[in-house]
This record gives C-alpha cells, sequence and structure tokens, in this order.
C-alpha cells in the first residue's frame, strides 16, 4: 500500500540504511585495522589500552554489540523503504535495536567491574573503585526512550489496522 506522502519517507528510509551500512563497515574497519596495529590510507590508527587486559575483550563486545545493533537498525530501514511503516517486523527490528544498545551499555558498564572483582580475586587486594561514566548512563536512558518509541510505533501499527478495517 504505497502512499504519495509516504515516499519522502521511503527515500529517507533507503539514504539512511546506506548510511548505517557505511557506519557499520567504518567502524568494523578502523576497529580491525587498530587491533591489528594497520595504517588506514594515509591515517594510522592508534589501539592503546590503559589497565587490564580485560578491556580489550571489552571494547571487542562492545564494537560487536553494536554492530548488531545497527543490523537491526538497517533490517527496521528496509521495511520502511519498502513501505512497510509500522508492521510488525518493523517494531520486532525496532525492538531488537534498542535491546543490542542496551545490552552494549550495560555491558559496558558491568564489565570493568567484573574486571575489577577478577583482578582483586587474582591479587589478593581489595581495593576497589567504582567510576560511572555519564556517556553509559545517558546510553542506558537513551535506550529505555527508544523502548517507549517502540511502544508507540506498536500502538500506531494498531491503529492503521483499525483505520483500514473502517475503509
Amino acid at each position: 500500500m504505497s502512499n504519495m506522502s509516504d515516499d519522502p519517507i521511503r527515500r529517507s528510509a533507503r539514504r539512511l540504511r546506506v548510511f548505517v551500512f557505511a557506519a557499520m563497515s567504518m567502524i568494523a574497519l578502523v576497529y580491525v585495522a587498530a587491533r591489528l596495529n594497520l595504517q588506514l590510507a594515509h591515517a594510522h590508527v592508534e589501539y592503546r589500552l590503559h589497565g587490564t587486559p580485560y578491556e580489550q575483550w571489552t571494547a571487542a563486545g562492545s564494537v560487536a554489540l553494536l554492530l548488531i545493533a545497527l543490523f537491526h537498525l538497517t533490517r527496521m530501514l528496509g521495511l520502511i523503504a519498502a513501505g512497510e511503516m509500522f508492521g510488525v517486523n518493523v517494531v520486532r527490528h525496532f525492538r531488537g535495536f534498542a535491546s543490542w544498545l542496551l545490552a552494549m551499555a550495560l555491558f559496558e558498564f558491568a564489565a570493568p567491574i567484573v574486571a575489577m572483582f577478577t583482578a582483586a580475586s587474582a591479587s589478593r587486594s581489595h581495593l576497589l573503585r567504582l567510576n560511572i561514566d555519564l556517556r553509559d548512563a545517558l546510553t542506558v536512558a537513551i535506550t529505555l526512550l527508544l523502548f517507549l518509541l517502540a511502544r508507540l510505533l506498536e500502538r500506531a501499527r494498531r491503529l492503521d489496522d483499525e483505520m483500514r478495517e473502517f475503509v
């Protein structure tokens, strides 16, 4: 059911999908280049770690979770570009996007805490510091907002279905 008023939305979704795929490629490329200490064109990418070796796993996990979240976003944008605005799959992929972003934010928050406890038990040291990054707290808050938007999309889908029944 293509509507002329949906064309700008569909076009924007197509463009945004291409942009997200490009961003995913760049994130993966820069991460791999940094881990392998490679040079990209004329830019040298540095990868520095401070502290424990667990930070490498934290960085790898964060990048993986972000890429999964962005993949769900591309699936959602593909459906919108195809003309499905409020469909079940659109909402499902949007919810998947929000879920994986939340998983990334919670992982980035919890991984250093787990690493500190592991390092403390290995060294028998009992001094633990808990640093809360405002960026992580904001990411959690934003993903919770995305869940609210997913509920709004579900409601819009139901209203769209009801409107089609009247017509």
